[in-house]
């Protein structure tokens, strides 16, 4: 088995976000997303994305994702996002699972694991009451209050938004994934 990577807010085709990030078009913010997780990727890799794929419509970005896996021989897994069709707090989100498991092993919204004999929680959102600097919390009902969280959904410029929280957004990590290494050293020195 490969290395596992850690990873959020892709927002694939998204202008705003693109547009926030210093890239003049969707087109170009998307070719150095995808190009730096190929670059990190290899064959046996297992690649966690902590949601917000893309904005809009997910054909584009399944395809896309579903191509680099296929060309990088890597595991996915899904933890959705606001953004994400396939989340659960949309109505009909359970209509888009299918779509989101042609590219993805699964699709969850949060997934408890064992780093160093501690649960530590993976989940789009932060804890409650945490949300983007000068806005007030939304998804609260939605989000896990639990010591050790590793998120995204913040667009933080730094790893550490908390007490045992590390957010492994794009933002955070200079727009490239994240090994699990170095996740944990983070989150284990920010509790």
């Amino acid at each position: 088995m490969g290395q596992q990577w850690y990873t959020s807010d892709l927002h694939l085709g998204h202008r705003l976000v693109s547009g926030l990030r210093g890239f003049e078009d969707t087109d170009e913010h998307d070719r150095v997303i995808l190009g730096n997780l190929r670059e990190a990727l290899r064959p046996g890799d297992v690649l966690w994305c902590l949601g917000d794929l893309a904005v809009g419509s997910p054909a584009r970005a399944i395809d896309l994702l579903g191509a680099l896996f296929e060309e990088t021989g890597v595991t996915a897994h899904l933890i959705a996002g606001n953004h994400d069709a396939c989340h659960p707090m949309h109505r009909k989100g359970y209509l888009h699972q299918r779509a989101y498991l042609t590219c993805f092993a699964s699709v969850q919204p949060y997934q408890k694991m064992v780093w160093a004999g501690e649960d530590v929680w993976l989940s789009h959102f932060p804890r409650p009451g945490h949300d983007h600097e000068g806005m007030a919390s939304r998804h609260d009902e939605l989000r896990l209050d639990v010591p050790l969280l590793v998120h995204g959904h913040l667009h933080s410029d730094r790893p550490v938004t908390g007490p045992g929280m590390v957010d492994v957004g794009l933002d955070a990590w200079e727009l490239r994934p994240v090994p699990r290494d170095r996740v944990q050293q983070t989150l284990f020195g920010a509790s």
